[in-house]
């Protein structure tokens, strides 16, 4: 179905609809659509009459799911302004005046620029349905994303995105919360403040900077939790000590976001924390490429599908996956998000995903097929 609609509109993009006409509706809860849909349209206007290379060229499709990366929303760069040293907020809305999707605290949108393509925490109010706001900083060590969107928007502008898409939700049935934004971590932070200073449950916001001036959105966190604020500016001696932390007892949750050195040591202490207790949200992904020298190849059995699949050392199991035709969905493509998650019935796993905790990882049943691999030489999934 997918083949015939985009070869169909791709040779009769001017079809209409007739217009003036009656629809009757099939008495069905299976087929919800109309007995006949008249259309026309203009053979004259056929793109094949101005290029008649349109029926020889030959077509690839893909065949399977929609590619996430095709799925984009245009919007319009409604207003840029410097929020602090190196970090601007863009606010985006749709070039027609509609609302945009609702969003949860913790959500994200992919903004897309051509090829360029970066995630951005949504740091607005979560009921505004006009914006979309993010917070972007200018990384000099980056890749190149993060300095294109910095420099490039311009009120009017028109870039896309696609989402928003929640993989560091708020857990809303908590007791109370700590929460811990490190830098440009306050934008996913400031949105579960916002929430549960709505909510009316109790909070503890620490919010860790290099200097005031490089914290983003920072007169608006003391405006707006200044009673539960701890700031820690290390130009003026703040520093976070994470070891004076108290545990989490069970129905506390700690959510927290920023630099890795951070969630590294967050992550450490957590072992002796209830199951749980803590989530992170990562800006980085798995460190680069895979290197085939460090890595071995291994095979891998679908039990479900009877077939075997060889993974070579410079490939993913998602990629092989893909390239034997067995349609896994994927979103971030880094072990950060969990959306790639298979099932294994048999081996031993190589976890390297941001997503699974202690107890998941040694239970052995589930990992991410973007990043982990297995540790011997076999692999059982229940595909």
């Amino acid at each position: 179905m997918r083949v015939f609609l985009e070869e169909f509109t791709r040779r009769l993009p001017h079809i209409r609809l007739v217009p003036g006409q009656r629809f009757e509706y099939l008495p069905n809860t299976s087929f919800r659509g109309p007995r006949a849909l008249w259309a026309e349209w203009d053979p004259a206007e056929n793109p094949e009459r101005r290029d008649p290379g349109v029926l020889s060229g030959g077509r690839s499709f893909r065949i399977g799911a929609p590619v996430k990366d095709d799925i984009l929303r245009e919007v319009r760069v409604a207003a840029v302004a410097q929020e602090a040293q190196g970090i601007i907020r863009v606010d985006l809305a749709d070039p027609r005046g509609r609302d945009l999707p609702g969003w949860t605290p913790g959500a994200h949108i992919d903004l897309v620029d051509g090829e360029i393509r970066r995630k951005y925490s949504l740091c607005g109010t979560c009921g505004d349905r006009r914006h979309l706001t993010i917070a972007i900083l200018r990384e000099a060590e980056g890749r190149g994303g993060s300095a294109h969107f910095h420099d490039t928007p311009a009120p009017g502008r028109t870039l896309h995105v696609a989402g928003p898409r929640n993989h560091f939700r708020l857990d809303e049935a908590a007791d109370r919360y700590t929460l811990i934004a490190g830098g440009i971590g306050i934008t996913p932070i400031l949105a579960m403040a916002d929430r549960l200073r709505e909510l009316g449950r109790p909070y503890r916001l620490i919010y860790c900077g290099a200097t005031r001036a490089r914290m983003a959105f920072l007169d608006r966190v003391r405006r707006d939790h200044g009673d539960v604020l701890s700031l820690q500016v290390a130009d003026e001696g703040g520093r976070l000590d994470l070891g004076a932390l108290p545990p989490p007892e069970a129905g506390h949750q700690v959510y927290a976001c920023g630099p890795e050195r951070m969630l590294d040591a967050l992550e450490a202490m957590a072992a002796t924390w209830p199951e749980g207790a803590l989530h992170v949200e990562h800006f980085n992904p798995r460190s680069g490429l895979l290197d085939p020298d460090k890595e071995h190849a291994f095979e891998v059995q679908l039990r479900d599908s009877g077939l075997t699949v060889q993974v070579a050392s410079d490939q993913t199991l998602l990629e092989a996956l893909t390239a034997a035709g067995v349609d896994v969905p994927c979103d971030c493509g880094e072990g950060l998000c969990g959306t790639c998650e298979v099932q294994v019935s048999g081996g031993e796993i190589d976890h390297r995903d941001k997503v699974l905790s202690r107890a998941e990882r040694a239970e052995g049943r589930r990992m991410m097929s973007c990043c982990s691999r297995a540790k011997g030489k076999a692999l059982v999934l229940d595909l």
